[in-house]
């Protein structure tokens, strides 16, 4: 398994945002991204930091076209949100992060503080 520092350097040098983990049952996780994994797109817009990620992931409200990096090679993956999904409030979701101790990315990383 890649380490957390590796992982990290891996995202920056391929201008993509580090997967740590995917809370069990998200669509993400139903798709099979996972722990290791390089975001590099979302509905069809690069993902170099996380601001990015939230604007493409607005794109659209049924799901996410996503392009991963795993394993030395680029796989796209179709997310699909459940018809009944519930609006995710920011302030729990963050919560549950921090118990997870996964947070929002290295904090050396001065492309998560601009």
């Amino acid at each position: 398994m890649i380490s957390k520092t590796a992982l990290f350097q891996l995202a920056k040098t391929l201008d993509g945002l580090a997967v740590l983990g995917c809370m069990q049952g998200t669509p993400a996780a139903l798709a099979g991204v996972r722990y290791g994994d390089v975001l590099l797109e979302v509905n069809g817009r690069r993902t170099r930091n996380f601001g990015e990620y939230i604007e493409a992931k607005a794109l659209r409200a049924d799901g996410m076209k996503v392009v991963i990096f795993r394993s030395g090679e680029e796989r796209p993956i179709e997310l699909e949100y459940a018809s009944q999904r519930a609006p995710v409030d920011p302030a729990t979701l963050l919560g549950e992060l921090v118990t997870m101790r996964l947070g929002l990315g290295d904090p050396d990383d001065e492309r998560m503080s601009s």
